[in-house]
């Protein structure tokens, strides 16, 4: 017996027939109780259509719960919020990551969203008019299925060559740990993307010893704030600006605020 939510917070069971085959749900399956999975899920239920969300951890926010214990997200609060829940007053403009956990779960229950925990989707086969879904708990079935399994559950190490030969340690950013934990070793950190730089930014306090960047190109680098204006509001404004005009004017922000980062050996 399997319970989902209608608009109006109304609920309904739907269950197995008699051949053993899945009722389907005149409705939608999420896959996946993430940010994105949660707020679809939302939308589709204020829109009236019956919905059901399989998360396949035993909680909420699971890879927020295995981070390291100073990541905080890279965009700011006002922008980072879901439907109708907000950070509280006094979360920093830039959440640490149990504030995130907190919203994951303060939304899931404001809005009484139907999710199964537990459930692994194993394999998902598209019969004509409605999707079959063969999961840990059983078969399920429902005209529409939305994925949001979302792209960070599984950190990937690209298999280098000489690794095997390789006598330090290799860890992927989301086992980052304790910047203490690299006190008087060298570190290379791979890739100038939020992950790396947020590596970066707390090996900066930590007496390592020699530090490396690689890059594969130059990345586009700007301050947290320009006086006490986060410049992550002006993303919105961003987004809507040609690439060539965008990244034009995060160049001129870049080198007013950094400088020539040239002489780090960091290209355009």
């Amino acid at each position: 017996m399997t319970t989902i939510k209608t608009r109006m917070g109304m609920e309904a069971e739907i269950s197995s027939d008699w051949t053993g085959e899945p009722a389907i749900l005149e409705g939608a399956i999420v896959i996946g109780a993430g940010a994105a999975g949660l707020a679809a899920a939302y939308a589709l239920i204020e829109a009236g259509i019956a919905t059901e969300i399989l998360e396949r951890e035993g909680r909420l926010a699971e890879p927020w719960h295995h981070r390291h214990e100073n990541l905080h997200l890279n965009t700011h609060r006002d922008l980072s919020t879901l439907p109708g829940v907000s950070f509280p007053q006094g979360t920093p403009a830039f959440p640490h990551r149990s504030a995130v956990i907190r919203l994951f779960n303060d939304f899931a229950q404001t809005h009484r969203l139907p999710i199964a925990f537990g459930v692994v989707v194993e394999e998902i086969d598209f019969r004509g008019d409605h999707w079959l879904l063969k999961t840990s708990t059983g078969p399920r079935a429902a005209r529409h299925v939305v994925i949001a399994t979302g792209r960070d559950r599984q950190p990937f190490i690209p298999a280098w060559k000489g690794m095997k030969d390789f006598s330090g340690k290799i860890v992927h950013s989301a086992h980052f740990g304790r910047a203490s934990d690299y006190a008087g070793t060298k570190v290379l950190v791979v890739g100038a993307g939020n992950s790396g730089f947020d590596a970066l930014n707390h090996l900066s306090g930590v007496e390592t010893g020699q530090m490396w960047l690689s890059a594969r190109n130059g990345p586009s680098l700007l301050p947290k704030r320009i006086g006490k204006i986060a410049v992550h509001r002006f993303s919105p404004v961003m987004a809507r600006l040609p690439a060539r005009l965008a990244d034009a004017v995060m160049a001129a922000t870049q080198r007013l605020v950094f400088g020539d980062l040239g002489t780090y050996g960091l290209p355009p």
